[in-house]
């Protein structure tokens, strides 16, 4: 129900009123009364301001007026900021509290106070020096003012002289948390001790004497409240309004606190920690109550970045914490990349390995919030503490969103700054250290930065030479080689999916030289696949060109030599064809002649000449060996077999047996390990254990043979060895022996050519092996050859 009020009644009570007071048709624009305070609000006298209406002094352009008017005829009363406007034009904000009230005759009435929120309200207060509430209102008259006073929606109360409360309005009850029937009655200072503490206390005294009005703001932190306290003596009484403007001081407050900030942050001297550290205190100068840090991520720990109010003892326990699910509020929030508010630490399970800390350090709440970059990763977390149990409210939220939006322009700036500053660092070092000449193409701008000694080294020229002339490294590229350099160049910097580029051609030297140059860069690309940045090195590869030449060249002659060994090979081929038959034929013909005339002239010939004729078969029997040798040792240079796996114990068995007859004569006793198998050619493997086998049964002394065959596997060979009791080798001829036609013992102590051991020399080398002989004279010997594991398929 509307208040039924007379219109003369407001008049009289508002017209003293520190604020702009108006009554108007609430269904049009016209005005009924304005104040004294409204005219020095707005410039106008009261006349004008009734005869030029409500549009005169509040725009009401903009949409959300029409709904506040709608508002008011639903509700009957609203609160809202709005703009005013001065008669020299001057635009500002207007905070009005509007109620409509019905008249003694059935009429509706809007009855509306005006707070002028900018500076100008200064001037409004010393104009109206003479603000008096009338006390002295008739007993009938109470109960409307009453209603009128609670129908504000500033805090409102009266104290007599002796500060005995004797009226309390409904918004002061919720700004000061205390009903009108608590402290009615009681003495202000005795209910609200915590008053006395105001640095404003003693200036009540001058209210006595003096009959002075006073206006202050203050924090009270009893009420986490930024309070307009505006009080005002009578002869009597003193009337005291507050206004809550926590809100819009909050608000002014970071505005000014942020620029301060961004603007501190953007001085390239700035050192992070520092613009922390103050950020972070102005926060909790905003908010008293709050204790602020930021942790920084790294490597999936946390570690404190800022935290100017937390107590030592505490960041020290929890630098380096690791993050997880359940690692208290900033472990978990930067592990689960979310918001997380715990209310009360000592009772949420993510702190239970925390409670003990908090307790210490007398922590009950937290709040965090991770501080993400532009690619969704946690740079750290911004935590809010408290030391009572707390739950995040509409003014606390407000700030904490800023504050975590803004860290994260702060951090994600500096991060980028401080990264491409490391960047250049690196990329000035590797200019130092390495003799190329480094490059850095803006192909926006097509400027070329050169950095480090390469350019001057390599090619002559100053850094500043190349730099100040257009086009300098185009100038100079080979006329020849320019139109490929470019080309190339262009087709690959086209290409969106090309993040490389590199070439070879030749370079004019500041000598008048041409050098030649490996070139080759880094490609950097926008959103859209733009090449806008390369980044790169050239070298002078002039020596490793020559080198190429000459390695052509050597090349070529290498080639020339081996169509010249290819056709030596073909005409030892061809001599051993004709070794093998036709210098054998004439062999065989003496042999048979000598022996057909040994047959004929049996009776006739002496034993002289007996001997002669033996002399000459055997000799001729020692060069058809000799012939077959040689030809053995010029096959195994030219076999072309394939390479083939073999099981090694079968094919030394094999070697035995045809040694059975010679071993048993001699009484020999041959034994085997288990041997490896191995890939390698068979004929010639079966050619070397037979040579190694042939020669222990050969070179024996008094005592039966005793000859051992072992093997084994090494990391790139396998192993062989042969071991025998014979007459043994002195150590001065350990190389020997393996040298063509080199014997140890004449003819007629060991029958042979000398030219065995050579052929297993060659067939082990090649197989990529060596043959190495251990002896003593008297003792026996022992052969070892190895046999690489990995082989070509064939011989090369």
């Amino acid at each position: 129900m509307p208040l039924l009020v007379s219109i003369d009644a407001y008049k009289e009570l508002f017209e003293h009123s520190v604020e702009a007071f108006f009554l108007a048709d609430p269904k049009t624009t016209r005005l009924f009364h304005a104040n004294k305070a409204a005219c020095v609000m707005f410039g106008y006298t009261a006349e004008e301001i009734l005869q030029l209406g409500r549009d005169a002094v509040i725009d009401t352009t903009g949409p959300h007026f029409n709904l506040m008017l709608n508002e008011r005829l639903e509700q009957r009363k609203f609160k809202g900021l709005v703009t005013g406007v001065r008669k020299n034009g001057e635009r500002f904000p207007v905070e009005i509290s509007s109620v409509i009230v019905e008249d003694s005759e059935g009429g509706l009435v809007a009855a509306t106070l005006a707070t002028d929120l900018s500076d100008q309200q200064a001037e409004t207060l010393k104009a109206v020096k003479d603000v008096r509430i009338i006390h002295q209102r008739e007993e009938d008259s109470r109960a409307l003012l009453e209603s009128v006073l609670n129908s504000l929606g500033d805090g409102f109360f009266i104290v007599n002289r002796n500060f005995t409360v004797l009226f309390w309005n409904t918004a002061v009850e919720k700004l000061l948390h205390r009903k009108a029937e608590e402290v009615v009655g009681k003495n202000i200072w005795e209910e609200f001790p915590d008053l006395i503490m105001l640095k404003q206390y003693d200036d009540f005294e001058k209210l006595y004497n003096q009959n002075k009005s006073i206006r202050f703001r203050d924090y009270f932190p009893q009420y986490k409240m930024w309070a307009d306290v505006n009080v005002y003596p009578s002869e009597k009484y003193i009337s005291v309004y507050i206004k809550d403007v926590t809100e819009v001081k909050n608000l002014r407050a970071l505005e000014k606190i942020e620029r301060d900030v961004l603007e501190m942050n953007a001085r390239p001297d700035s050192i992070l920690e520092h613009t922390l550290d103050f950020y972070l205190r102005a926060i909790e100068n905003i908010h008293p109550e709050m204790i602020v840090s930021v942790l920084r991520l790294k490597n999936n720990r946390l570690y404190n970045w800022s935290a100017p109010s937390l107590a030592a003892g505490f960041r020290d326990a929890i630098e380096g914490a690791e993050i997880g699910e359940n690692v208290g509020s900033c472990g978990s929030a930067a592990f689960r990349k979310e918001k997380v508010v715990v209310t009360d630490v000592m009772t949420d399970p993510l702190w239970k390995d925390f409670r003990d800390l908090a307790s210490e350090h007398g922590l009950r709440a937290c709040w965090s919030f991770p501080l993400m970059d532009a690619y969704n990763n946690v740079m750290g977390t911004f935590a809010v503490y408290y030391k009572e149990p707390k739950f995040p409210g509409k003014d606390e939220e407000y700030t904490v969103e800023r504050a975590k939006n803004m860290l994260t322009i702060i951090l994600e700036n500096k991060l980028s700054v401080e990264a491409v500053k490391m960047s250049n660092q690196s990329y000035d070092m590797v200019a130092l250290a390495t003799n190329d000449a480094i490059w850095d193409w803006d192909t926006g701008t097509n400027m070329v930065h050169r950095r480090g000694k390469g350019l001057k080294m390599l090619f002559g020229y100053e850094l500043e030479e190349s730099e100040q002339e257009e086009n300098f490294w185009y100038k100079r590229i080979h006329p020849d080689d320019l139109d490929a350099v470019f080309e190339k160049q262009r087709k690959i910097l086209g290409d969106p999916a090309e993040i490389y580029w590199e070439d070879e051609y030749r370079f004019l030297k500041k000598n008048g030289q041409y050098a030649y140059v490996h070139d080759k860069g880094y490609i950097i690309r926008d959103a859209a696949g733009r090449a806008i940045r390369l980044l790169g090195a050239t070298r002078d590869i002039t020596e490793r060109k020559e080198s190429e030449a000459l390695l052509l060249e050597l090349n070529n002659r290498l080639k020339q030599r081996a169509d010249e060994l290819a056709a030596s090979n073909v005409e030892l081929e061809r001599f051993a064809y004709i070794a093998s038959h036709d210098m054998q034929e004439p062999l065989r013909m003496i042999t048979s002649f000598l022996q057909l005339f040994k047959k004929r002239y049996e009776d006739q010939i002496d034993e002289t000449a007996e001997q002669y004729i033996h002399f000459a078969v055997d000799g001729a029997d020692r060069m058809k060996k000799l012939i077959m040798d040689l030809l053995q040792y010029s096959r195994v240079g030219s076999n072309k077999d394939d390479f083939e796996d073999i099981h090694t114990n079968g094919l030394v068995n094999e070697v035995v047996s045809v040694f059975l007859a010679a071993a048993e004569e001699s009484k020999a006793i041959i034994t085997v390990d288990e041997l490896p198998d191995v890939r390698a050619n068979r004929t010639q493997l079966f050619q070397l254990f037979q040579n190694l086998i042939g020669n222990a049964l050969k070179y024996q002394s008094d005592a039966p043979p005793r000859i051992h065959v072992s093997g084994k596997e090494e990391e790139k060979h396998f192993v062989f060895s042969v071991r025998d009791n014979g007459i043994g080798i002195k150590p001065l001829f350990f190389e020997k022996i393996f040298v063509l036609f080199q014997r140890l013992h004449h003819k007629s102590e060991y029958s042979g050519t000398g030219i065995g051991l050579a052929i297993c020399k060659k067939i082990v080398e090649r197989h990529h092996g060596k043959i190495w002989v251990e002896s003593e004279p008297g003792k026996g010997s022992c052969f070892y050859f190895s046999i690489a594991k990995e082989l070509e398929d064939k011989f090369s």
